[in-house]
């Protein structure tokens, strides 16, 4: 009798945790290292470009989210193999940063809306991995993981090295972003300059 009490406990618990959209997350084989502490996200999962894109040829449902600016995917590059591109954070051109030598910045309000539109077009749902790309996985890649954690989205990886990767700090490239990331670690053919209409993000 106790193991059949504590047998339909479980089951309870279980299924408790399934409608609370809470559940355990086995991390991938790709995955890697934290990042410095300011970079972290409450999902606590990580993976760099060049085992995003191993994973996702091994992986047909692992899905890429880019998060940066129409205009980069447009003049930097992006890659096709992102199913998802919607800004988290939109550039006001009016004024400047306070802080920092650059245009201000605010969240994407209807990022959450806009991403779950494109989740019911690709069949997938919260248990699905996604790996969030911005430029060189942090200012802009963390704010739409903490977002997504927000509403029950815990299969959530950041790209830490992004599409771009990182400034290279001495020689004659000093400056250049070349340290790591999908253009660099990744082939010449996963990335190109041709936008593709069909998944493109287009400003509402």
């Amino acid at each position: 009798m106790k193991n059949r009490n504590l047998f339909a406990g479980l089951t309870l618990a279980a299924a408790l945790l399934a409608t609370s959209g809470t559940y355990a997350v086995e991390p991938s084989k790709f995955a890697g290292a934290a990042p410095s502490p300011e970079r972290q996200t409450p999902q606590g999962l990580y993976i760099n470009a060049a085992n995003t894109y191993k994973w996702m040829k091994e992986d047909s449902k692992v899905i890429l989210v880019d998060v940066r600016t129409p205009a980069e995917w447009q003049f930097v590059g992006y890659t096709p193999m992102a199913q998802i591109m919607i800004p988290s954070v939109k550039f006001e051109f009016n004024k400047f940063d306070e802080k920092k030598p650059r245009y201000a910045s605010k969240i994407n309000d209807n990022f959450i809306a806009e991403f779950e539109e494109k989740l019911f077009d690709l069949g997938a749902d919260k248990n699905t991995p996604f790996v969030i790309m911005c430029r060189s996985g942090a200012t802009r890649a963390q704010p739409a993981a903490k977002m997504l954690d927000q509403y029950g989205y815990k299969n959530v990886y950041i790209m830490t090295d992004g599409f771009e990767g990182g400034k290279v700090k001495e020689g004659e490239h000093k400056q250049w972003r070349m340290k790591a990331g999908w253009k660099v670690d990744n082939p010449v053919e996963s990335w190109t300059y041709n936008i593709d209409k069909k998944t493109a993000y287009l400003d509402k």
